[in-house]
């Protein structure tokens, strides 16, 4: 089954925008009055992490000013003015991130020749991998605006109380983002340089989980479809899965549902909840196929499946059904399995109680049958493409 999904932000006034003069030759000071705090839009309490607005970047003219972010609420807010304060908005579109920041100083420091102690504003964005980072220094009437770092698109202007900045970031630019990608790691750090001869600077700082809305929305509605509750998920991970995709896939378990969720969601239900989980390496270039053991109870005894998937395009696809495990009235039949060099090695185990004579069960018809210790070597089994194939 799949599954789209996307939500928006709500409103908020930004402060006016307009030019001021310089007060020295090598610093650019101004007096602040500090405006009334807008609002802002309160942290996820279930997740402790922002939020984007949801709708289109380009929509955004990045200048600096922020009169078109008027719909868009206040994710995060530090500090007081008028001495320093930095309040970011932010909006997704599913390709970009745009980002406004608005500060608020009551001294900006610019030198012409871009060396000393100057205010500027640092972004690191991560996606599981090293971050990805930018810095802006705003421009002044003494001093040029300057940006270092990552490709972004990026503009600032001169506001009565402080500045503002505008960025707009191709997601794929971030290390390790792809499609199934949750959240993103967001630091934004306002340096607040009050002499540009050297000194402490005083650094406010937004740390914080940015959850992607398209993707927990995708989330909330694959639980939904499942009849699990977020209390119920005992594995959430971004894994590589699936060869036809770029990136990593989310993985999510819980109960008896194995969920893997891209731009949409797909799903398999076990015939009980498994007692392990886990990823097998057994594809090319790192790609892991998911492995659940379940145990299955009938006619006064047990068995133990080893199930296996892989996915493609999205779709999780049984690969195999092994049984590990028989046991009845105490006595047992054990198989041992390990991944070696990409195979995966199943081998019978020492019987308990069992014995040639005793054991007369037929072999089952739904799963690979439990190897026998006294008939049958190792088994070894090869990933190719979306078939598993047993080896000889």
């Amino acid at each position: 089954m799949w599954i789209l999904a996307a939500c928006g932000g709500h409103a908020a006034p930004p402060p006016p925008a307009a030019p001021v003069a310089p007060s020295a030759p090598h610093a650019e000071t101004r007096p602040a009055e500090p405006p009334p705090p807008p609002p802002s839009a309160p942290v996820d309490p279930a997740s402790g992490a922002l939020r984007c607005a949801m709708q289109p970047t380009d929509d955004l003219v990045i200048d600096g000013l922020i009169d078109d972010w008027r719909d868009v609420a206040i994710a995060a807010r530090v500090g007081a003015a008028p001495d320093g304060q930095i309040a970011l908005r932010c909006v997704w579109d599913g390709k970009y991130l745009a980002f406004a920041a608005s500060i608020i100083d009551d001294k900006i420091v610019r030198v012409p020749s871009g060396h000393g102690h100057e205010d500027h504003v640092s972004f690191a964005l991560a996606a599981g991998g090293k971050p990805m980072r930018f810095d802006v220094y705003p421009g002044t009437s003494i001093a040029k605006p300057r940006s270092t770092g990552a490709p972004a698109q990026i503009g600032d202007s001169l506001q009565p109380n402080g500045f503002s900045i505008e960025a707009r970031v191709p997601a794929a630019a971030i290390p390790g983002f792809g499609g199934s990608t949750p959240q993103i790691d967001v630091r934004v750090v306002f340096h607040d340089s009050d002499r540009a001869t050297g000194g402490d600077d005083s650094d406010l700082e937004i740390a914080q989980p940015l959850e992607l809305s398209d993707r927990k929305d995708l989330l909330d509605d694959f639980l939904h479809t499942v009849h699990l509750a977020k209390s119920d998920i005992t594995r959430d991970e971004l894994v590589d899965l699936d060869p036809d995709r770029k990136g990593k896939e989310r993985l999510v378990a819980g109960g008896t549902v194995i969920g893997v969720l891209t731009d949409q969601f797909a799903f398999v239900s076990m015939p009980a909840k498994p007692s392990r989980i886990e990823l097998l390496p057994m594809g090319p270039h790192g790609q892991q196929v998911i492995a659940a053991t379940v145990r299955q109870t009938g006619n006064g005894g047990s068995r133990d499946v080893l199930m296996l998937w892989t996915v493609w395009s999205g779709q999780l696809s049984p690969l195999k059904n092994i049984e590990i495990r028989k046991e009845l009235g105490g006595n047992v039949l054990s198989s041992s399995y390990k991944v070696d060099k990409g195979k995966l090695v199943v081998a019978p185990q020492p019987a308990v109680g069992f014995t040639k004579d005793t054991y007369n069960e037929e072999p089952t018809d739904d799963a690979e049958p439990i190897l026998l210790p006294w008939a049958d070597k190792p088994a070894i089994y090869v990933l190719k493409g979306a078939e598993l194939e047993k080896k000889h």
